[in-house]
């Protein structure tokens, strides 16, 4: 009688052990209730015996509506040994809901891998509470709103970008130098010739005019006016003194025939009131004299070496500057 009781405890403990009947796993929120778009954890934890191999739930679609933020994994723990060794496995899984019903469910499956198949064994469904922020209003606990039939818009005060300003400011100024430092010397070169020709169309229109309006009655107004003009032009123009040089002085230094011939013209016309129809060419050799040393001029300006063409004297303001 003894050994038949003992053989039915055995066959007892052998088909009634909770790990030869495959249980399911345990999952539960740790929380009882949870806010719309703040994170909250659930726990899952799987007993099996230590041979058995098992997957835990995916965590896009196994989750839903729940956004998985998180996934922490604990590493296999077997206590026991032989028949009677257990294994653990567990996960705590950080989600985030943004569903709006007041109680909301979660039941996952682990699936157990044999040779040919995969076995599902899903867990309770476990239950959270959504915590709501807005008051209730009425004896029904339900929520009451009014909707507002007439909106009063409040004006909001303009606020002007200054770390827009002083960042765009910084960008244009640190642009600038660049172009100045990579265009400076072609940049000066074309200033300098745009100048420089300008003063001599100015210095064209004015001498043609005063060479043209001569004669016999003028000649020794226009004459003088002409001889002042271009030698002013010429003292601009070349960088040297013309205006405080005589017609001799000034016949040595360009020493050349025409040149000396049309000077002591135009002195007979502003000091001896003479004039002939030769003396219009007289101021026509003085302007082609002006046109030369401005051509001159303007290929020193277009070398590669730069350097200043018309210079402005603070003594007397010039009659070409603009």
């Amino acid at each position: 009688m003894i050994r038949f009781i003992a053989c039915l405890f055995l066959l007892f403990s052998l088909f009634w052990n909770p790990l030869r009947a495959q249980q399911a796993p345990v999952g539960r929120f740790l929380t009882d209730s949870i806010e719309i778009g703040r994170p909250f954890r659930y726990s899952l934890t799987y007993l099996h015996r230590p041979t058995v191999d098992l997957i835990f739930p995916d965590t896009i679609s196994h989750f839903a509506p729940y956004r998985v933020e998180n996934v922490e994994t604990f590493t296999t723990k077997t206590t026991g040994s032989g028949a009677q060794a257990v294994s653990r496995d567990s996960a705590v899984y950080t989600l985030v809901s943004f569903e709006t019903d007041s109680a909301q469910l979660l039941r996952v499956p682990i699936r157990i891998i044999h040779a040919s198949d995969c076995t599902a064994l899903f867990t309770a469904v476990d239950t959270v509470f959504l915590r709501s922020r807005i008051p209730l209003t009425d004896s029904t606990g339900l929520h009451s709103f009014t909707l507002a039939t007439e909106t009063t818009l409040t004006p909001l005060r303009q606020q002007f970008n200054y770390p827009l300003l002083i960042s765009s400011l910084l960008a244009m100024g640190v642009l600038g130098a660049l172009l100045y430092f990579l265009f400076r010397r072609p940049i000066q070169r074309l200033w300098w010739l745009n100048r420089l020709d300008r003063h001599y169309r100015r210095f064209q229109q004015q001498f043609n005019r005063l060479s043209r309006s001569i004669n016999a009655q003028n000649s020794t107004e226009n004459a003088n006016q002409a001889v002042i003009l271009w030698k002013s032009y010429l003292e601009e123009l070349d960088e040297q003194s013309y205006t405080s040089l005589t017609t001799s002085e000034l016949a040595e230094r360009f020493n050349e025939e025409r040149v000396t011939a049309a000077l002591r013209d135009v002195d007979l016309m502003i000091y001896g009131n003479v004039f002939h129809p030769q003396s219009q060419s007289s101021l026509q050799v003085l302007s082609d004299l002006a046109e030369r040393i401005y051509q001159r001029r303007r290929s020193e300006a277009q070398s590669p070496v730069v350097k200043p063409i018309i210079t402005e004297t603070s003594e007397a303001p010039s009659p070409f500057s603009s």
